[in-house]
Formats: structure tokens, sequence, C-alpha cells
């Protein structure tokens, strides 16, 4: 049987995990880490008369699985990747060889494990190249460290994340080292999951024109001594022969074989989908839905990924096109927040864009206006007689930080007063809510044009924007029941402030 762990199981899963530490680095750390509270991470024993077997961890997008191969629980597999389909699997290779027997559409693919017992034969920092000085990451290098490492092909895949590895340095949850020459980074190394026992080390690199000259082994050899200092082995995968491994070189001893099964690349001819589309679709779907309304703060990215059973990175690609796309947005140290509005389909037609288009929330309308004769322009397109007056004003809509948009609308005095407004004493509240709402309601059609200009005096002293801003700008006229206009509107948007929908029926 497979049961669901918890805190209560943690001494007995160390006790088994730690039979085998070199082959339960990452498990060992992941449960000191992280524990069985997480929502991106779970752990299952298998048990045979109460003693544990084998372990099964779910942490974001990967399954990493111990015990022996013999009698590994297929079912359990089965059942538990019928629906999450886990971007890779991994363990010792025998048993990750027969997972793959119970999950299709994984390819197998083996490394070599290397262990560290002592450091007799690492190199020490006397054998620096003149010029060339080491260095310790710091918090803020996550870009020159990103940069280096995306030169790098063999494990580009693995760093792609720049934010795991400001994540890192920020939290000290793994060490990076570099060399550089002349402030160019040349090399690097770092270590990953760390258990009570051993530490798993990885994105050993060098730039092509400074290979052989033992730059890598004497990065690695520097951070293998200070984990050895700790009371700690070193461990690390490697793929080449033994006779040109630089890592054996140096005292790693082959210690076993590790295997990962990934999802197997389609046949020529053939596309597959990337993993970031299938939960851009289920997110996009739930946006639909209201899962999330409108101006909600979505739960954070390990929460999201844990939900949709995705890596971080896989759901940051995902996030990514959905806020290109006008759904979501960020706001800078707050989070993502919600901008579509599922009920918007249920909304009549017109409606005030400025108001409901807004990808944050307006927080306040501010009005400036008059009653007086109307301009030339506003006499001809709302179809007035001489001596009709208007209401002219200019609204200006607030988000977090500022304006985010204007209005200036001209309504003649009678559809005014045809809503009951006082038209010598109004009240402002009352008018307002005419002007921002009520006017929608009683519109049965609307004529529109687009287009994008630059911020004239109209709009600066308003929203407080240089002149020449790129805005969009609209402006619509508004026909009543009976097919008379009964507003003009100019809009102003700040571009990256809207995403404006515009509902079309023939």
């Amino acid at each position: 049987m497979v049961k669901r762990c918890t805190g209560e199981d943690e001494s007995r899963l160390l006790d088994f995990l730690q039979n085998d530490a070199v082959y339960h680095t990452f498990l060992l750390a992941d449960i000191g880490n992280y524990g069985f509270d997480q929502e991106f991470q779970t752990v299952y024993a298998g048990l045979e008369e109460d003693r544990i077997t084998h372990v099964y961890l779910k942490f974001y997008g990967n399954l990493i699985v111990a015990g022996e191969a013999g009698n590994i629980d297929g079912e359990f597999l089965r059942t538990l990747t019928e629906e999450w389909k886990p971007d890779v699997i991994m363990g010792k290779a025998e048993l990750t060889k027969a997972a793959g027997r119970w999950i299709p559409g994984y390819e197998l693919a083996e490394k070599n494990l290397y262990l560290l017992e002592d450091s007799a034969h690492l190199i020490g920092e006397a054998g620096l190249p003149e010029g060339v000085t080491m260095k310790k990451g710091m918090p803020g290098d996550e870009d020159k460290i990103h940069a280096f490492l995306m030169t790098i092909p063999e494990i580009r895949a693995l760093y792609a994340s720049k934010e795991m590895i400001a994540d890192r340095l920020k939290s000290g949850d793994g060490t990076h080292l570099y060399l550089e020459r002349n402030g160019e980074m040349i090399a690097h190394v770092n270590s990953a999951a760390k258990s009570p026992f051993t530490v798993m080390l990885g994105g050993a690199a060098v730039k092509e024109k400074e290979r052989g000259k033992n730059l890598e082994a004497l990065l690695v050899s520097r951070i293998s001594r200070d984990i050895l200092a700790e009371g700690k082995k070193p461990c690390l995968f490697c793929d080449r022969g033994e006779e040109h491994n630089l890592f054996v070189q140096i005292g790693f001893q082959k210690a076993g074989i590790w295997g990962t099964l990934t999802p197997r690349k389609p046949e020529e001819g053939k596309s597959r989908l990337p993993s970031y589309i299938l939960v851009y679709n289920r997110l996009f779907q739930d946006l639909m839905d209201g899962v999330y309304e409108k101006d909600s703060l979505l739960p954070s990215e390990n929460v999201l990924a844990a939900a949709y059973k995705v890596s971080r990175n896989t759901l940051r690609q995902a996030l990514t096109i959905l806020t290109q796309d006008g759904f979501i947005y960020k706001r800078q140290g707050k989070g993502t927040f919600v901008s579509y509005d599922c009920r918007r389909n249920e909304k009549k037609n017109l409606y005030n864009f400025l108001r409901e288009c807004a990808k944050e929330p307006v927080s306040r309308v501010t009005m400036d206006y008059n009653i007086g004769l109307p301009t030339n322009i506003a006499k001809q397109k709302l179809k007035l007689k001489d001596g009709d007056e208007v209401l002219a004003s200019n609204n200006v809509y607030w988000g977090e930080e500022g304006p985010i948009g204007q209005s200036f609308l001209q309504i003649p005095m009678e559809v005014i007063m045809g809503s009951g407004i006082d038209e010598k004493e109004p009240d402002e509240e009352q008018l307002l809510h005419f002007m921002d709402s009520l006017i929608y309601q009683k519109a049965v059609k609307a004529h529109m044009t687009i287009q994008v200009v630059a911020a004239d005096e109209q709009v600066i002293s308003y929203m407080d924007i240089p002149e020449g801003t790129v805005l969009l700008h609209m402006e619509q006229i508004l026909y009543g029941p009976d097919y008379t206009p009964a507003a003009r509107i100019k809009y102003y948007f700040i571009p990256d402030k809207y995403q404006v929908d515009c509902q079309l029926q023939a």
C-alpha cells in the first residue's frame, strides 16, 4: 500500500533514506527544507507490513523515486500520473527504468553519479592563472551568472530561470562560485540540493576559449573543500568517460548510475504543444469561468505551480502570455492581479471603457465641469438647436499610483434634466454617477472612432503627463432610445493601463 506522509512519518522516512544517502540527496534536502505542508510538495511512502520500502516525492513538476526496482508500486504510479504529467522522473537508474514501464510516453537517460570522500586530490587555489580571480556569488550577481550559463548549451535548460538563481543567492540556499578575468565571467559552479550528509553540485562550466586550463577543477575543488569542512560529502552527475573526467582526477569516485525519465520527443513531422501552453489554456479557462475575479490577487507562483502541477518556470511562461494578452497585470512588490472581468459578457454592449476596461482597480474619479453653450463641432455632432446648452466635463480616472485615463463628455442639458438632476444646483455625486454609468444604460447604440494621439494641453494638465505622451484616443457618440444623440465622449487611455474590449454585434 501507499500512504501520503505527514510530519509524524518524518523520523522513519529519514531512517530509510539515510541508508543510501548519496542517491537520496534530493529527497533528504526537499523533506528537510519544505516538510509535508507545502502545496508544491507531496511525499508518499510505499509500505509492506508498516515498513517503508519506497518513497515517492512530488516537487513542482518533478517526481523523485527511491527504493528497490523489484517491487515498485506500478498501479500507484499509473494513478498518480493519469492527470499530473511530471516534467521529469528521477532516481536510481534501475528503479527509474522500472517506473517507466508503468508510465507511457517517457524515455530513459542515464548519467554516472560520483561521490567525493576526502580532499587528498583536490587542487589548491595557488593554481589560479595570473589575472583570474575567484568570487562567491552575492545577491545582485544573478544577471551575469544567468548570462554566462546561457552561453553553455549543455546546461542552458537547467538554468533558464534567472529568478531561480536570484532566489538562491538571496536565500543562501545554494552557493555559486565563479572565476573572472578582467571583469568577465569565464567559469562557474554551484551547490544545489543539500542534505545532512551530501551536497549535490551543478552548473560546472567554463567559457569555450578558456577550456583546458584546469579552471573547472579549481572551482570544483574549492567548493568541495568547503563542503567537506562542513562534514558533508560532495556529489555530482557526469556522463564523461573516466579517462577524460576531471572530477575523477581530483578524487571523485563513481557511486552508481542515475536515471531520468522525460517526455518522449515527438516523431519528426508531428508537433507537441509546449508544456506552458497547456497550463496557459487551463488558466485562461479559469479566468473565463470566474475562478479568479477581476481585481483579485492571484495566488503566489508556488501555490499556482502546485495547483496546476507544473514547475514555476513553466508557470511563469504561461503568466507572461496572459499578461501580454491583457488578462492579468503585475504590481511591483504586490503581486499579480486579474484584469479580466468574466461578467462583462453579461453586460450590455455599451459601457464606460474607462471604468470597465482598466487593468487595475479605479480608486476614484475626479471631475471638472461647467454648463453652457456647446462648441460648433459639439452642436453639429449632437444635433443641437440654437440656444441648447450642454454639460461639459473633464473626468479623470485614478489608479493606485495616479491618473490612468481621462474622458471629456458633452451631454445635452435636456438629457440631464430628463434624468431627474437639478440643472441649476446639480448634486455632484449624482451627476458623476450619471456620467460614469447611467448615460451608458440609457444608450441603445453608438458610433465610435479610434486613433493614437500625442498628449496635448487638453489632457496633460489633468493627467499630469508630459506633452507628447502617446495615448489611445477614442471618440464615441451615444444615441438614446429615440436614436437622437445623447452624449459625445472623448476617451484618453494610458496604453499599458487598459485593454479595451469592444463587443460588436451585427
